[in-house]
């Protein structure tokens, strides 16, 4: 798995959007944090985590599409090949 995020520009992307969601996600927790009038480490939490969440499922359903087409390029050029 390593070897293959070394090479691959797509995984490596996908990863480097992953970590920009990890910093949205913080800085958006803080928000929860700040606006919360009860509870504030539990909106935190929430806020954070829903919007990791929502970032990661975005950015894998880009990558499963992305995937998937290359697959069938890839099937297809074996087939016409």
């Amino acid at each position: 798995m390593i070897k293959v995020m070394r090479t691959n520009r797509t995984v490596r992307a996908v990863v480097a959007a992953m970590g920009l969601f990890v910093v949205v996600a913080a800085i958006w927790a803080g928000v929860g944090y700040v606006y919360a009038d009860d509870h504030k480490t539990m909106s935190a939490t929430t806020v954070g985590l829903c919007v990791l969440a929502a970032g990661w499922l975005v950015i894998l359903g880009a990558f499963g599409i992305k995937f998937g087409r290359l697959r069938a390029r890839r099937r297809k050029s074996e087939h016409d090949g």
